[in-house]
């Protein structure tokens, strides 16, 4: 009855949240069990909506990290996977992800000189040049 008694907390994201965290592609990485979301509300081009964050809430409690509302967030960016806003209809907008941890870096691997032997002037082997 009264919602202002009561504290905010993270919760599990909705289904219809969930289906667009799945065509976004992070369930593909991710368990849906541990990701909850923290909500706000607010306006975005001119219309009511729901800011949302979504957030793997096992890391943050190896962190010690104790998230309950969005403004928690705001200092530990890091937990942060998608957020973006959900609209009065239901419509889910994501509009920041994460950026992607895994990506290795390009292998390298020495150059085959002999095909070049007109490089001398642009390849210097002497530290001291």
């Amino acid at each position: 009855m009264f919602d202002f008694f009561r504290k905010p907390a993270a919760k599990s994201p909705s289904a219809t949240l969930r289906l667009s965290l799945e065509r976004d592609g992070l369930l593909a990485t991710r368990d849906a069990a541990t990701l909850q979301v923290v909500e706000s509300a607010g306006h975005y081009s001119g219309r009511k909506v729901t800011f949302i964050r979504v957030f793997d809430a096992a890391r943050a409690r190896e962190g010690g990290i104790d998230v309950r509302a969005y403004t928690d967030l705001d200092s530990h960016p890091e937990l942060v996977l998608r957020a973006g806003h959900v609209e009065k209809d239901g419509e889910v907008t994501i509009n920041w992800r994460a950026p992607a941890t895994e990506a290795a870096a390009p292998s390298r691997a020495q150059g085959d000189r002999s095909a070049h032997g007109d490089d001398e002037r642009y390849v210097f082997t002497d530290p001291t040049r």
